[in-house]
């Protein structure tokens, strides 16, 4: 029977380690700091019950994200490795759980560079705009001059023309966007500029390794901090914000007892903490093995709590300010998703000098978009790095990687930088949202908490945290992820009962085909290394019987030895340390017999 050693023997294989303790922590601030969290909160606390939200969306935290951030980051603590070899290291089966971690982050991160790429263009507009009283998609001045002269009806038609000239304007002028998915269009060279100019970034801020990383991320998140600051005061100076803040936070107990709304909070949670991609193994895998994860958490989950409350209010109160001076609904004024953003330009192009408030807003949201890069394109390079290894490192250095990952990534972009990029990412996004993420992550926590057993990792935690009360804080944390698998179970369901393919048509044949595509290319690592590693372990693993060699594909290295048969038997004249001496009164050979050769293993560790 194989038997549980300790993971000490595990040598930590060349890489970086953070600096200073402070570096992790910052790194993991500017990740958690949520740009899409920031646009899609005033909209899902206004439909989902407003302060019942605010409850279920803090149930979610301690009860989800806490602990998969905890179980994360001692799995790259423990592992000192990347998603794919971390994953193998829990259960050799779930390894491409890893690799489909990777793929993920790199298709995520082109979109959210073509993001960027639009947030850069805009800026473009804003300052050769900079001539002008106002920008090049606020209202026009001279109809907002005659308010005072016009009737009511009037006013409300052409506030109701000037709010969707900044759709316009981003749709004509910014994207030139065709109108179905299979007109590719062509090329927007201002966008693949863009484009370029953020890779470049991303690269100066990864090629030298997480030490640099580290400092780069002071400076970009102290300043989304401030800008985030700034914002709040003037949203809430201005008019209509109260109004709007109270509606946010306005309760329905009885939704409550809607699974929809429970759904949005996990999902929400889960995707404003950065649990969907398995970057907190890769950070994590940088810290030393003395480190307090336990208390590295908690602080983190609390930060983001407090960044999404700014980030709630300051949006709530500018939309607030929006609906006032549009005379609109607040209902009219939210937007899913990125269009949330220009509603937002749209109601900072309403405040005196409007060209600062704006550069203002988009430069907040652009370092949002550059925080959250950073850390994907660094869940991407860390598994070449693993892959490559010390050996071959002097042959493919740091720099050559992270050029070639910044490389493939702007190439990927490319496709999004066509007239029809943005209907694109639109649909590859809606069909990653309704199975990636969530498949992925349940069958990480099963790998973890059921195979490799959260139990015992919690004792391998112990083992390295050196406070006794962080030790018994972390247990109840590791237990209850054996609950959660049905968590992303749960959302996965509901958002697939939401999802109505009897509406595909001619129209949006090709949006269904290219969707489900991206959705398989990402999860068919999971498959193939399923098929795989059974067939490399019942062909050539260790163990005697089929049943015997099957049963290594899950086993985690970590946890087991692996038998093999000892070629040595025992008590021969041949056995090493046993001389025959044959003018011994009983010096007679022993009758040997494979019997006990049979049984003898020796325990080795597995390559």
């Amino acid at each position: 029977m194989a038997t549980r050693t300790s993971s000490n023997f595990i040598i930590e294989e060349w890489r970086d380690l953070w600096s200073y303790k402070s570096d992790f922590i910052i790194v993991c601030f500017v990740y958690v700091f949520s740009w899409t969290g920031t646009l899609s909160l005033p909209k899902m606390f206004i439909e989902n019950g407003g302060g019942a939200f605010g409850v279920a969306y803090v149930i979610s935290l301690i009860v989800c994200c806490i602990p998969l951030i905890m179980v994360e980051l001692a799995v790259g603590q423990l592992c000192a490795s990347s998603p794919p070899k971390s994953m193998f290291n829990m259960s050799p089966l779930f390894a491409g759980v890893g690799t489909s971690y990777t793929l993920f982050s790199l298709l995520t991160s082109s979109i959210h560079v073509a993001y960027a790429s639009y947030v850069i263009s805009l800026l473009v507009h804003l300052f050769m705009s900079i001539d002008n009283g106002t920008p090049s998609w606020a209202p026009c001045p001279e109809k907002l001059a005659m308010h005072t002269l016009l009737d009511a009806d009037y006013i409300n038609v052409s506030v109701s023309e000037n709010l969707i000239d900044i759709n316009k304007f981003f749709q004509n002028t910014v994207l030139n966007a065709t109108s179905r998915v299979e007109e590719t269009g062509k090329l927007q060279w201002m966008l693949i500029s863009g484009s370029a100019v953020v890779w470049l970034v991303v690269f100066i801020a990864l090629f030298l390794g997480v030490r640099w990383l580290g400092k780069v991320c002071y400076f970009t998140f102290v300043i989304p901090l401030l800008l985030v600051l700034t914002l709040l005061v003037k949203s809430l100076s201005s008019d209509g914000a109260s109004f709007m803040v109270q509606k946010i936070f306005e309760t329905d107990w009885q939704v409550l007892y809607k699974m929809e709304t429970w759904m949005c909070a996990f999902s929400q949670s889960l995707y404003g903490t950065g649990l969907c991609y398995g970057a907190y193994i890769t950070l994590g895998s940088f810290n030393r093995r003395s480190n307090n994860l336990v208390g590295d958490t908690f602080l983190i989950v609390f930060i983001h709590a407090i960044l999404s409350c700014l980030g709630l209010v300051t949006v709530a109160g500018l939309l607030g300010h929006l609906a006032i001076k549009c005379d609109q609904p607040y209902e009219h004024t939210l937007s899913p998703d990125f269009s949330q953003l220009l509603k937002l330009l749209e109601a900072v192009g309403h405040f005196e000098q409007p060209h600062l408030w704006t550069a203002l807003l988009l430069l907040f949201f652009l370092l949002l978009i550059f925080n959250f890069l950073y850390v994907l394109v660094l869940n991407v390079q860390t598994p070449v790095e693993d892959a490559i290894g010390d050996s071959a490192s002097h042959f493919f250095p740091r720099t050559a990687i992270t050029l070639a990952v910044c490389t493939l990534g702007f190439v990927i972009t490319l496709g999004y930088n066509a007239q029809s990029g943005f209907p694109v990412i639109r649909v590859v996004v809606r069909y990653f949202d309704f199975l990636c993420p969530w498949f992925l992550l349940a069958l990480e926590i099963l790998a973890i908490a059921w195979i490799y057993c959260a139990h015992l990792l919690a004792q391998d935690v112990g083992q390295m945290l050196t406070s006794r009360v962080f030790k018994i804080i972390a247990y109840p944390f590791f237990e209850v992820t054996y609950l959660l698998p049905a968590v992303p179970i749960f959302t996965a369901l509901v958002k697939l009962q939401m999802y109505n393919n009897s509406s595909v048509d001619q129209r949006n044949l090709w949006a269904e085909l290219i969707g489900w595509a991206m959705v398989i290319l990402v999860l068919l690592p999971v498959p193939i290394n399923i098929v795989y590693c059974i067939a490399k372990t019942c062909v050539k693993g260790p163990g005697f019987s089929l049943w015997e060699k099957f049963k290594y594909a899950f086993a985690s290295p970590l946890r087991y030895e692996i038998p093999k048969v000892s070629s040595t038997p025992r008590y021969t004249s041949t056995a090493p340390g046993y001389v025959l001496l044959p003018h011994a009164p009983l010096a007679e050979p022993e009758q040997y017999t494979d019997t006990y050769n049979d049984r003898q293993q020796m325990r080795v560790s597995k390559a």
